[in-house]
């Protein structure tokens, strides 16, 4: 019996965040070392001549990134007048280096895309590239594909070029730095920098709110680990310096998928069409479930969404944004331009992240191609079905990563009682989801109905506080009960 006991201790297995992580990787097989024969190739890889570049060192562009941030795609310059402004965003020139079908561009493209954790990154490229030659660092030249755009009083576009230049970046900054420089709660060498790109993109936001853009305020949490076995979550915050680069590079995006278009090049697009029928009728049942007044709203245009925003900021259940989001269809991969439903733009692709993203760099050569190198588009290689399918299953793992590293984080609190909404109702019990942490669990209707007829009154999208009867920290799954209308 002694015997027996000491084995079962011995395959017990220890729970931790690594673990989670690890356990992911190995499930969904990421390719996590890059093979031999790759990594011989990056190492014969130098900083080539840029004799066919132009010169752009004289342009102070700076990039501006999350804290732990290594591979820099994109920096940003602006100088904005009365008139509008001059806008110029430096994209990495991958395919400078890695050219079609040799040994670093077969992996990329197997990969799809980078991989993020919380604690490390599966790159698409090998270090020397992703974060070195590739990456645009501080004063360091580096080879990209530029985009100049001039936009005039109302963010509307005059005049774009691109051009095939060689920069060198002037800085790098993080987001709570540009953050801080923007409520002028510090000053340095970037402040007037700095205070021209915001004033830029205060334009931009005029023109996307003018055009419809959607602007979802949902709540995201990120992982802040201490060491191996402590760590916790915050909520993120919403940040001006995000947006900032965001509208940045949706133009961008938007200028490149309109260049392919009229070059009538077979390219790659990213298209998000409208919400699915389904989706918007239980969205209605919620809303006016809740007592939300959107009998107006059809859901098929974008102004439906932002006016439920507004209603939902006024009414303070923020929570509800989720929901709206949850209406929306993914986006996705394609060579068939349908646009993009949340962004309301007629024409749109991916362009603006080459070390990470396999789509952008297919698109930066047919970029290369017919401006730079004059050569006939006649590549027709289709895999945006591949690289949707990479990208769906790096969002799945994030997912299950944090579902499973709040499960175990939850069972070290001293809660007893949590606020949460109902996200959905089955004939075997509810799904409440937790306001507070990014956590969701089943109440199981009691095989009497005793509980499901207690809970007869619940309805969707309501607010309720419920005890946790049962955490399986091994797969995330989570068990509720004690469930009551939350009235304050």
């Amino acid at each position: 019996m002694k015997k027996k006991r000491r084995r079962k201790n011995l395959n017990k297995e220890t729970i931790s965040l690594t673990s989670i992580i690890e356990k992911e990787i190995k499930e969904n097989s990421l390719r996590q070392s890059f093979p031999k024969k790759v990594l011989e190739y990056s190492s014969n890889i130098s900083l080539k001549d840029f004799k066919n570049h132009e010169d752009f060192t004289h342009i102070p562009f700076v990039t501006v990134d999350g804290e732990d941030s290594r591979d820099f795609d994109d920096a940003v310059w602006a100088n904005f007048s009365e008139n509008g402004s001059k806008v110029m965003v430096a994209i990495a020139d991958v395919s400078f280096y890695v050219s079609k079908n040799d040994p670093l561009d077969i992996e990329a493209k197997k990969r799809g895309n980078s991989f993020y954790f919380p604690d490390r990154v599966i790159p698409m490229f090998p270090e020397k590239l992703s974060n070195n030659l590739c990456s645009l660092v501080p004063f360091k030249k580096r080879a990209c594909l530029i985009v100049e755009i001039e936009l005039n009083t109302n963010g509307r576009i005059k005049e774009t070029k691109v051009h095939r230049g060689f920069i060198v970046s002037q800085g790098r900054l993080t987001y709570n730095e540009v953050e801080s420089l923007i409520n002028q709660k510090k000053k340095n060498r970037y402040s007037k920098m700095v205070k021209n790109i915001y004033k830029t993109f205060k334009l931009l936001e005029k023109s996307s709110s003018a055009r419809g853009k959607i602007n979802f305020e949902t709540e995201e949490y990120s992982i802040n680990i201490f060491n191996r076995n402590d760590f916790d979550f915050k909520k993120k915050k919403s940040l001006q310096s995000y947006k900032i680069i965001e509208e940045f590079m949706i133009l961008t995006n938007t200028i490149i998928a309109n260049l392919l278009i009229n070059k009538k090049v077979h390219a790659i697009f990213r298209n998000h069409e409208k919400p699915k029928k389904e989706k918007i009728s239980l969205l209605k049942e919620i809303l006016n479930e809740n007592g939300f007044n959107i009998k107006k709203f059809k859901y098929d245009i974008q102004s439906d969404f932002r006016e439920t925003i507004k209603i939902i900021n006024r009414s303070k259940k923020i929570f509800f944004n989720n929901t709206l989001l949850k209406t929306q269809s993914k986006a996705y991969y394609n060579s068939i331009n349908k646009g993009h439903f949340g962004l309301a733009l007629e024409k749109y692709t991916h362009f603006t992240s080459p070390i990470r993203r396999y789509s952008d760099l297919i698109v930066h050569r047919k970029v290369v191609d017919i401006l730079f190198s004059k050569k006939k588009n006649i590549d027709n290689e289709n895999i945006s079905e591949h690289l949707t399918t990479q990208e769906k299953k790096a969002d799945l793992i994030e997912r299950n990563i944090i579902e499973r590293a709040c499960s175990l984080y939850i069972k070290k609190l001293k809660h007893y009682e949590f606020e949460g909404i109902i996200d959905g109702i089955e004939g075997f019990g509810i799904f409440i989801r937790s306001i507070d942490f990014p956590f969701s669990g089943l109440v199981r209707f009691k095989e009497d109905f005793s509980q499901k007829k207690s809970l007869k009154n619940l309805k969707l999208g309501q607010l309720v506080k419920f005890k946790i009867k049962k955490n399986n920290v091994r797969t995330g799954k989570i068990l509720l009960d004690k469930v009551r209308i939350n009235d304050g």
